[in-house]
């Protein structure tokens, strides 16, 4: 039978859970952006957006999930 995590396991899967987060919602901000300026014809407007809205996403998750604890 497997072990229970201890601290340093548990710690280190919230760390890896909140940086996958973060970098998540950077990505689909970015690749949203991205659409949108290639649909437009636009070039960097809508991808500068889009990474503001993806980090401010992911700045809210993580107050989300620090604040539930």
């Amino acid at each position: 039978m497997a072990s229970q995590p201890n601290e340093f396991q548990k710690g280190l899967a919230f760390a890896v859970r909140v940086g996958v987060e973060l970098v998540a919602a950077l990505v689909v901000g970015l690749g949203l952006g991205y659409l949108a300026d290639s649909y437009f014809k636009t070039q960097p407007v809508f991808i500068f957006i889009g990474v503001i809205l993806g980090v401010s996403g992911g700045l809210l998750n993580l107050y989300r999930t620090v604040s539930r604890m």
